[in-house]
């Protein structure tokens, strides 16, 4: 098995609903679980930002749906790599809401303090995404 980490962002566009947002993710997980992908969606109301990990061909795919949804433009991968083991095996589609990312978090991995995940580095994105994770494991009881 080959597995990837996939990073990309993109910004939304008018076909994006906000209220759509707990039925892709639900929608997300159902797929993802299927398909043994894992990952964190960070969505500020203007960019995505999102971690995949899984096996090569079942991400490629995932991400090339992503690219043809009406609903994001300009994606553009971050950060893709192989990997020995998943940073965010326990959830097929985690989201991190907006409230919990903080002016600090965002100047700590972006070049301002608005957050724009376009000017990260594949890195910085990395890094973004597992102090995110951690966050999310926090909350876990």
């Amino acid at each position: 098995m080959n597995l990837v980490r996939l990073i990309y962002a993109s910004h939304k566009t008018e076909f994006w609903n906000d209220l759509e947002l707990g039925k892709l993710l639900e929608n997300a997980q159902r797929f993802n679980k299927a398909k043994n992908i894992t990952g964190i969606l960070y969505f500020n109301r203007k960019y995505f930002l999102q971690c995949l990990e899984g096996q090569r061909d079942d991400v490629s795919a995932l991400y090339s749906e992503i690219v043809q949804d009406r609903r994001h433009r300009d994606v553009q991968i971050l950060a893709f790599e192989e990997i020995n083991e998943r940073e965010m095996e326990q959830w097929h589609m985690s989201y991190l809401p907006d409230s919990k990312i903080t002016q600090s978090m965002i100047l700590k991995y972006t070049n301002g303090t608005d957050f724009d995940p376009f000017s990260m580095t594949g890195r910085g994105a990395l890094a973004f995404m597992l102090h995110a994770a951690r966050l999310l494991k926090a909350e876990q009881p």
